[in-house]
């Protein structure tokens, strides 16, 4: 299973990674980490995203792992996604509307996890961008590699075939 949670760290070295260790201990994979360091909480801490494979048998130990930590979980989200791909899309990106790219794609049952973008200097110039989808079903997977698809069509993107599709 796939969960999603935000937790709340201190501004310390060290704390970000000793929150992760939770996860690895108990057989979890992360996909991806969110860290604004800039935004504070209004106790204070810094609010760190995660989000992680881990067996459900499992997961009560990281939470558990967590609070003997002294880690508050701000916000908790079990998704049961089992189905995971990676793109690759390369064209005009922020120019064509980042946002209706990811609203284009997502559904229910459909979720981006991940999206990393890479822009050159010269805003005429192409940009990257790697989208990381995880769905609740193969069926729903390949209801977003077509609307993906729609989306490069539409806006003239090119897209590398799914990378790592599990």
């Amino acid at each position: 299973m796939i969960v999603t949670m935000t937790l709340e760290l201190s501004d310390e070295p060290g704390e970000l990674l000793n929150s992760l260790q939770p996860v690895a201990d108990n057989g979890g994979n992360i996909v991806s980490v969110t860290h604004q360091r800039g935004e504070v909480t209004p106790r204070g801490t810094l609010p760190v995203e995660i989000t992680f494979e881990v067996v459900e048998e499992r997961l009560q130990d990281v939470l558990d792992s967590l609070q003997e930590m002294g880690i508050r979980v701000a916000k908790f989200g079990e998704e049961k996604f089992h189905e995971s791909m990676t793109v690759v899309l390369v064209g005009h990106i922020v120019r064509t509307d980042v946002t209706d790219t990811i609203k284009s794609v997502e559904d229910e049952g459909v979720k981006i996890v991940d999206f990393s973008l890479a822009m050159p200097d010269d805003a005429d110039e192409t940009s990257s961008a790697r989208i990381v989808v995880n769905a609740t079903c193969e069926e729903k997977l390949e209801q977003a590699v077509e609307a993906i698809d729609g989306v490069c069509d539409r806006k003239e993107l090119v897209k590398m075939q799914p990378i790592g599709v599990v």
